[in-house]
């Protein structure tokens, strides 16, 4: 009776193990993945291949759909045939979502891995023992919430072999995996590189920052679709996609809005500010789906619902901007719906398959073209790339002839500004004269005029045009035309200005001009008058001078004027507004106190010492000393 009981215990043995026989495989490799073991729970004795796990589940290792969480245990027995060649084991499963044991052992290169680890089923390959004929596999299993959230499979394939056609399969597998992203890759690199040259463009036209945030917006958009792609391809663990992806993906949408209004020449409102600052609001949501305490259907439709203002109201802005006559407007209609429009597309299908509704999957499903596999999000990607490249050609060669145009007008203007500041000083005998002048753009609106006069005097004529660049220097130079036409009458200065007055108004159009007249004599005999400009300085104390109004306010205006003797010695200190309205970076005027302090000095420290406090506006200064 106990010969009987034996003979069926090791008949049933011989059949609870399969016979794998390795000298007969056409093509060296067999498909282990069927008859395996599985029970749920974890416990370090069910590695041992003395464990009897005939109660367990009986599944197929490929087909168990999407990971599930909590522990498991898997577990398969072979049995080779003694004359079986060297063999290898490759597992195509979750990196870091199970360990692999051999007859109780641990196998190199296989473990669990925490949350910064987890990958989606790549190729691994362990090698067997060659003494052992009798062979438990046990795979220990935990699916992290995060892999569990992408309903990706614990396990792909399972396959044995020798180690030549173990390493063409894994090869195969792995280029099958590698040229689906391909395409996704060199998409997201091509955005990355069209954000690098939005940088350049704005680094050569640095007035229009819709260029930078063009720059900021690709770069980021294709940096948080390539993490995408690189976790869904196993190129990096899935962690990359939920710690920098997906915030990046609030970043970037920020970043359209911001180019979408700079680019059209318009002002983001109120409504548009508070989305900007919603947006960033949902990363807390990004520490609850990684720890689990969010379901992943309900973190996609998040997102999707968050960008889907930017994908569907920015087009109908640039519509309403374009039926007012904004053309530049109507070239981004088109290409701003691509790119959110297609991550929210993508959110829906992944939400699809997460709630398990299914009618929209197919969201998820690659568009081939030709021969390449191409995903929803990256053939918008690819358009957005192309019409935005196209806009930004027809905006950057506008941009270059409004270039070249204010470039012609800014030579004009420097022209005019020969006429407006003498190059060289005349020599003028008993008298000194110097001058500085520091304009605080390229074209300024500050003049001077030193004429001779037919008695033998001379007319010191200094003035500041309202205004900045080319009308200010056109001001100028009409001013200065009727000023030469006007000292040739040998006028005095406030009859001058009188006159000057009538002639400015006349032919200005908006704007006025300060100026301050001196007259001095061969005798040293000096006459003042002035028009709205600041009072200069003798002897480090201001002339006292009855003002006038500018020029070119009214019509009829006097200008009253003081007469008195320039000694030999004496220096009057004639200056703009820009030395006293300098400004330094705690806000301080360099103002009239220090101004009077320095009156004294050259022209040159007094408008150095204002510009090196902060210039603001035009600085020039004028002094005429009387010699012997």
């Amino acid at each position: 009776m106990r010969k009987l009981l034996l003979l069926i215990w090791l008949g049933a043995c011989a059949a609870y193990a399969q016979t794998i026989d390795g000298s007969h495989w056409p093509d060296g490799t067999i498909d282990i993945g069927q008859g395996w073991s599985v029970h749920e729970g974890d416990d370090p004795a069910w590695a041992q291949p003395g464990f009897d796990d005939r109660g367990w589940q009986t599944v197929d290792l490929d087909n168990q759909g999407a990971a599930q969480p909590g522990w498991r245990w898997y577990r398969l027995h072979l049995k080779l045939t003694p004359e079986h060649p060297h063999l290898h084991l490759l597992m195509a499963g979750g990196d870091g979502t199970y360990a692999l044991y051999l007859n109780g052992r641990p196998a190199e290169g296989s473990g669990l891995k925490g949350f910064f680890g987890v990958r989606r089923p790549t190729e691994q390959v362990v090698s067997l023992p060659d003494e052992e004929n009798d062979l438990t596999i046990a795979l220990r299993t935990h699916a992290i919430p995060i892999y569990v959230g992408w309903h990706l499979p614990l396990f792909l394939s399972a396959n044995l072999g020798t180690p030549d056609a173990i390493e063409n399969q894994r090869l195969a597998l792995e280029s099958e995996r590698l040229y689906a992203a391909m395409p996704s890759i060199a998409i997201n690199l091509l955005l990355m590189l069209a954000g690098l040259s939005a940088f350049a463009l704005y680094r050569s036209q640095g007035g229009h920052p819709e260029y930078m945030w063009l720059g900021l917006y690709l770069f980021l958009l294709g940096t948080s679709n390539g993490l995408l792609y690189c976790s869904v391809y196993g190129l990096h663990p899935l962690a990359w996609n939920i710690v920098f992806a997906d915030p990046l993906v609030y970043v970037f949408t920020i970043m359209q809005i911001e180019f979408t209004f700079r680019f059209a020449g318009q002002r983001v409102g109120p409504v548009w500010r508070i989305y900007e600052a919603v947006l960033p609001l949902p990363l807390i949501l990004v520490a609850l789906f990684a720890g689990g305490w969010l379901s992943s259907s309900v973190y996609v439709l998040v997102q999707a619902i968050l960008i889907l203002p930017a994908a569907l109201l920015l087009p109908v802005v640039l519509f309403l901007w374009f039926r007012r006559g904004n053309r530049e407007a109507g070239w981004l209609i088109l290409p701003s719906l691509l790119p959110a429009a297609t991550t929210a597309l993508y959110d829906l299908g992944s939400a699809s398959i997460y709630t398990g509704w299914g009618k929209a999957d197919f969201l998820l499903q690659s568009i081939p073209i030709g021969p390449v596999p191409l995903q929803v999000s990256d053939l918008g990607d690819f358009l957005f790339v192309l019409a935005i490249a196209v806009v930004m050609f027809f905006r950057f060669t506008r941009v270059s002839r409004e270039q070249t145009r204010v470039a012609a007008e800014l030579e004009a203007a420097r022209e005019m500004q020969q006429r407006l500041v003498p190059a060289k000083l005349p020599q003028v005998a008993g008298l000194t004269i110097e001058a500085a002048y520091f304009p605080a753009l390229e074209v300024g609106g500050d003049f001077y005029q030193v004429m001779e006069q037919g008695d033998g005097s001379t007319l010191i004529v200094l003035g500041d045009v309202s205004g900045k660049g080319l009308k200010a220097a056109m001001t100028g130079a009409l001013a200065i035309g009727a000023l030469r036409t006007l000292a040739a009458q040998n006028l005095a200065p406030g009859a001058l200005l009188a006159r000057l007055n009538r002639q400015v108004f006349d032919t200005q159009d908006g704007g006025f001009i300060t100026c301050i007249c001196v007259r001095v004599g061969a005798s040293g005999a000096t006459t003042i008058a002035n028009a709205g400009h600041l009072s200069p300085y003798r002897k480090g104390a201001e002339i006292t001078l009855e003002p006038g109004l500018p020029l070119g306010l009214t019509p009829a205006v006097e200008y009253p004027e003081i007469a008195f003797v320039l000694a030999t010695g004496d220096t009057i200190t004639l200056l703009s507004d820009g030395v006293v309205e300098a400004m330094n970076a705690e806000g301080q005027l360099f103002g009239f106190e220090r101004t009077r302090g320095l009156s004294g000095q050259s022209a040159a420290a007094i408008a150095a010492a204002a510009q090196l406090f902060g210039q603001e506006d035009d600085i020039t200064v004028l002094t005429l000393t009387r010699t012997a």
